[in-house]
């Protein structure tokens, strides 16, 4: 049995219970952005499966960061933000529940005077201080609402991200796959399905890799294959027993992936948000990747198109091509 290791989710919930001071940091992060059309920048895919964007942090040297949709609140690791300057938080200092893989944990909160990607800044940033695990993907996580606009653009055959206002741009003449979205707690959950079967997937670019629950493999029929059960290794620490099975077809929009390798867990951050009984899936890069993946924020849509131009309908996405380990 081997250890998968996963993004368990850092950062995903600031939930609306942590308090405006948290909410009014993250307004002032983003207010430079207010009256600017475009945010852009590039994307860079690193060994540890996950897109990041070289940024610096009070104008120190760059880090990878991590621009994550499932993130309602930015993290910090405590040896970077020690290299830039930034003070641990003090004992009697706020602290902010941040929701792994296994739950609920505490972590003290700091400020981020500056962090800079390419030509754009970020301001006065409110994060959780990670000083306990690695972050596997960087020692920075950003909400990648944080950049503002109606739209987020993850352009990830390109290696670009956007943010912008007005309407999603268009590749070509070609129509992009159409998902209706629901927000919970600040989450972007997607329509998609699983053999047939109807359920929701948080769209999350700081996952590396997919998953559905438990519920939605028993209401889809997935059977698990016992050879390939992995544990799962959190970034915010523990592990949790994962079983892996191949699905018959997973369709968002028009696009319609078979006999995709999926890993079937159930995270307590679906049981936090008080879903642990629908129909789940977590939607990771593996899957994420093969698009240009656009958040429509102001009309709820989530917009996907495929990277090369034939616009297949049908792909092949067998077990031989996922990143889970043999």
């Amino acid at each position: 049995m081997e250890d998968l290791p996963m993004r368990s989710w850092v950062s995903v919930a600031a939930r609306k219970w942590m308090g405006t001071a948290m909410t009014l940091a993250l307004l002032s992060a983003v207010s430079a952005f207010a009256a600017v059309e475009r945010v852009s920048f590039p994307l860079l895919f690193n060994t540890q499966g996950y897109f990041v964007v070289q940024a610096s942090i009070n104008s120190g040297p760059p880090v990878p960061a991590v621009i994550d949709t499932a993130a309602t609140m930015a993290m910090i690791d405590s040896r970077a933000a020690r290299a830039a300057g930034i003070s641990g938080p003090g004992a009697e200092e706020d602290r902010v529940s941040v929701f792994g893989l296994l739950g609920e944990r505490e972590y003290g909160q700091v400020q981020i005077p500056q962090v800079r990607a390419g030509t754009v800044s970020l301001h006065q940033l409110a994060a959780a201080y990670n000083d306990r695990e690695a972050m596997p993907g960087g020692p920075l996580v950003i909400p990648a609402t944080a950049f503002g606009g109606d739209v987020i653009d993850f352009d990830f055959p390109a290696g670009r991200f956007s943010a912008y206002s007005g309407w999603p741009k268009r590749v070509g003449t070609v129509s992009p796959a159409r998902s209706a979205l629901t927000q919970i707690d600040g989450l972007y959950f997607a329509e998609i399905s699983i053999n047939g079967v109807k359920g929701r997937a948080l769209v999350d670019t700081g996952s590396p890799v997919s998953l559905m629950n438990s519920a939605f493999a028993r209401a889809a029929g997935v059977a698990r294959n016992e050879e390939k059960t992995q544990l799962l290794q959190g970034a915010t620490g523990g592990k949790l027993l994962a079983h892996v099975a191949t699905t018959r077809r997973i369709s968002v929009g028009y696009y319609t992936f078979r006999k995709m390798d999926m890993i079937v867990a159930d995270p307590a951050l679906f049981d936090d948000l008080g879903l642990q009984q629908e129909p789940l899936m977590l939607l990771g890069i593996d899957y994420l990747s093969q698009f240009r993946v656009q958040i429509d924020r102001k009309r709820n849509t989530l917009l996907l198109t495929a990277a090369d131009a034939g616009q297949p309908i049908l792909m092949e996405f067998y077990a031989k091509d996922t990143r889970l380990p043999n």
